[in-house]
């Protein structure tokens, strides 16, 4: 229990300081500039001391406002570094990496930051950075491969991964090219198949989409409901997506036997 307790503190500690990279990466995605450099301030660009970049504290002991121009310091700081600390401290207690959870805490951490960052760039911006996604998809690639390689299953974890790609891909391409890019943008078809390459199977990539537009339509009726948005707005669909991708990392393997059970129902 104490080796736990240790680990997620750790966890939580390690996911606030991914937070603040995340921060530091959608920001200069952004605006297309390099991520090597001191960080700065937003608004009077002065370099900032370590001491303002304690992840989550220095935005609260500032009081959100820069401690040389006393401008305010968008609130995306200390959410971002809070919510990384969160996914990082679950992905931690589902793999312990003291415990032989290493390889699964570093794949889940990392495919979890890259959403953090896609979420970020798509709210503030409805931006979808096709680079980062490429590297996600990348990511799982190699680490369902490298399994098949120890498996000796090459050949079926490529169909497998081919169909987890195409699902997804098809789905949102049929519905690009019917409404002409009025109900999804393009940049959502390259999320799906980054989706699959991450998930590995059609089954996987069935749940995550169901799962986006739960998610997405819990959100946007919240938003309307409140009149955060009105109708005809359109509401960035990414961050659904993460959510969707997020959840079926974690409860995929407990949702596809339903899936399953329901495809045979039917048939």
């Amino acid at each position: 229990m104490t080796i736990l307790i240790v680990t997620l503190v750790f966890a939580f500690i390690l996911g606030a300081c991914l937070g603040s990279f995340a921060n530091v990466v959608a920001i200069r995605l952004h605006d297309m500039s390099s991520l090597m450099g001191r960080s700065r301030c937003p608004s009077c660009k002065k370099v900032l001391h370590p001491k303002h970049l304690v992840p989550i504290v220095s935005w609260l002991l500032l009081r959100g406002r820069c401690t040389d121009c006393r401008k305010p310091i968008h609130i995306q700081y200390p959410l971002v570094e809070g919510a990384m600390a969160i996914l990082t401290t679950v992905t931690a207690f589902r793999h312990p990496p003291l415990e032989g959870g290493v390889g699964m805490f570093l794949f889940e951490t990392l495919i979890a930051l890259g959403l953090v960052v896609i979420v970020v760039m798509d709210l503030r911006w409805k931006e979808l950075p096709l680079e980062l996604m490429g590297v996600l998809g990348v990511l799982g690639l190699v680490v369902h491969l490298t399994f098949a390689f120890v498996s000796a299953t090459i050949q079926p974890t490529l169909i497998s991964i081919i169909l987890a790609v195409a699902v997804p891909v098809a789905f949102f391409g049929i519905q690009w090219l019917v409404s002409r890019g009025r109900w999804i943008g393009s940049g959502d078809i390259w999320m799906g198949g980054m989706m699959g390459l991450v998930l590995g199977t059609w089954q996987m990539s069935v749940i995550a989409v169901y799962l986006a537009y739960v998610v997405g339509g819990v959100a946007v009726l919240s938003l309307l409901f409140t009149g955060v948005v009105k109708r005809g707005m359109r509401v960035p669909f990414g961050p659904a997506l993460a959510t969707g991708l997020l959840l079926t990392m974690w409860f995929g393997d407990r949702i596809e036997p339903y899936l399953s059970y329901a495809f045979s129902f039917a048939t």
